[in-house]
This record gives structure tokens, C-alpha cells and sequence, in this order.
């Protein structure tokens, strides 16, 4: 067997994006992986810096920080989770970076998250778009309780998407045709399969169909695209797929030269 990975590309972003229902952020939430480097044009914000300079650790970082200001994570805190990954950057250095991604999308405080203070304030309550609800009739209307609503709602919104049209429906196709394939695991935004050269693109295709549809949020169509891998050990990243295979034929040419070093 080899890993099948199915990665919802840059999921919560993107539905924070479209629920702010900027024309330029509904652009990047409509965008394609392979044809546009959202990391590396929101890290040229962040670091003012020219795209072609963001590369590495600094697309990662910038990548780290505009997630973090979705959910209105303060610069301390900011600050400490980012040295957990090994970007060493200030309380003052996040500030300010969180300062520019926010002048230049202002829409993410005035639009995403004004509206989930008010619906909290208002209701008590959050509500995503399969219909699934998370009250608060008791915490006091302050930041801490804000910063979890900025997050529920696309935490959950993805949460539902993943398994709904992702793990249910795969593990039927597989039990339903008596497949060899399995899935091994379900990750964050990702589910990921053990597979056969004799499976892996039906497998594939299957989960392209069920999972790349598109909803609807606050009246905002979004469709989130899937970036593929195959790896001999998990995460390895060994023959990546930003777009879904145009054949069954260009698939195993990357797909073979991974299972026959990995039998040999």
C-alpha cells in the first residue's frame, strides 16, 4: 500500500474569506492552488516583502500569522505558538504584522468578525450552514468568548464538510465494492487512505466527487479545491497533485515509481 492524502486546500481560510463577502477575498477564496500562491501573496502583506521573496520559512509564517488574526489571537499568545514552530518573532513584530494584514483587509474585523459578536450578543448562539448549532447562555459577552465563535465557525463548517462528504461516503464506496483500501486517518482538514496500484484512481476520483462541492455560506458559493499526495510514509509529500489528475494514465506515472521502490 501506499498513503492517499486528501487535503481540503487552505479550508478555513477560505470560508472565512467568503463570509466576509469582500470581492477581493471572495477572488482568493475562489482561487486555485495551482494557479495562485495565496501563502506567498498574504506573506508579502505581512512581511512587505515582494512575492518572489517569500519563499520558505517566511511563506510558512506569514502563512501561521493571517490564520491566527481570522480568529483575532492576540500578539502574545501569537507570538508562542509561532516559536512552537520555530519562527522566532516578538510580541511587537506580530502586532505590527497583524496590524497590516487587518489595513489591508479591513473587511476580516469590520465584516467576519463584527458579524459573529453580533449574532452572539443578539442570539447566544452560532449556527454554520449544515444547520448545526453551539449556544452560549451563560459566558460573558467579552473577547475570550468572541475569539472561540471567530474560530467555531469555520472549525465546524469544515469539521462537517470532511466528514459528511469525505469519510462516510469513502469508507461506503470502499465497503460497498470490497475494496482493499482503507482509510488510515482523518486529520484537521484531510483524510488520509492506504491504497493499490489496482484502486487509487477510482478511490481517487470517488472522493474528488463527493468531496469538491460546492456550498453555499450566507449566500456566497464556494467550492474548496483538493490537493492530493501519495507518499511512501505518512506526510512525506513524495508525489503531490495540486490539481486532480487530468487521467487515470498521468496518475500511475507518478504513482508506480513511488510502489515499485517501495515493494523492492
Amino acid at each position: 500500500m501506499l498513503f492517499l492524502r486528501a487535503d481540503l486546500s487552505m479550508a478555513e481560510g477560505r470560508v472565512v474569506n467568503v463570509l466576509t463577502h469582500d470581492p477581493e477575498l471572495l477572488r482568493l477564496a475562489r482561487s486555485n492552488p495551482w494557479e495562485f500562491d495565496t501563502h506567498k501573496f498574504m506573506g508579502s502583506i505581512v512581511f512587505s516583502k515582494p512575492e518572489a521573496e517569500i519563499v520558505g520559512k517566511e511563506r510558512q509564517a506569514g502563512k501561521k500569522i493571517v490564520h491566527s488574526s481570522n480568529y483575532d489571537v492576540q500578539p502574545a499568545r501569537m507570538s508562542e505558538g509561532l516559536l512552537k514552530e520555530g519562527f522566532i518573532y516578538t510580541e511587537e513584530e506580530c502586532a505590527r504584522f497583524q496590524s497590516k494584514y487587518f489595513v489591508r483587509f479591513p473587511a476580516i474585523q469590520s465584516v467576519y468578525q463584527f458579524n459573529i459578536r453580533m449574532k452572539l450578543i443578539r442570539e447566544r448562539k452560532l449556527t454554520n450552514s449544515w444547520g448545526a448549532s453551539i449556544f452560549f447562555p451563560f459566558e460573558r459577552l467579552e473577547p475570550p468568548l468572541y475569539r472561540r465563535g471567530y474560530a467555531w465557525i469555520p472549525q465546524s463548517e469544515i469539521g462537517r464538510l470532511l466528514n459528511q462528504k469525505g469519510f462516510v461516503p469513502t469508507d461506503q464506496f470502499l465497503l460497498r465494492n470490497n475494496l482493499r483500501s482503507r482509510i488510515n486517518l482523518q486529520v484537521h482538514d484531510e483524510i488520509c487512505l492506504s491504497t493499490c496500484p489496482e484502486e487509487v484512481w477510482d478511490v481517487m476520483r470517488f472522493i474528488q466527487e463527493s468531496l469538491h462541492v460546492e456550498r453555499e455560506y450566507e449566500g456566497e458559493k464556494l467550492a474548496i479545491p483538493i490537493e492530493y499526495s501519495l507518499e511512501r510514509r505518512y506526510h512525506a509529500e513524495e508525489a503531490v497533485f495540486k490539481r486532480f489528475p487530468e487521467s487515470r494514465d498521468e496518475l500511475m506515472s507518478r504513482f508506480m515509481p513511488l510502489w515499485e521502490s517501495r515493494i523492492r
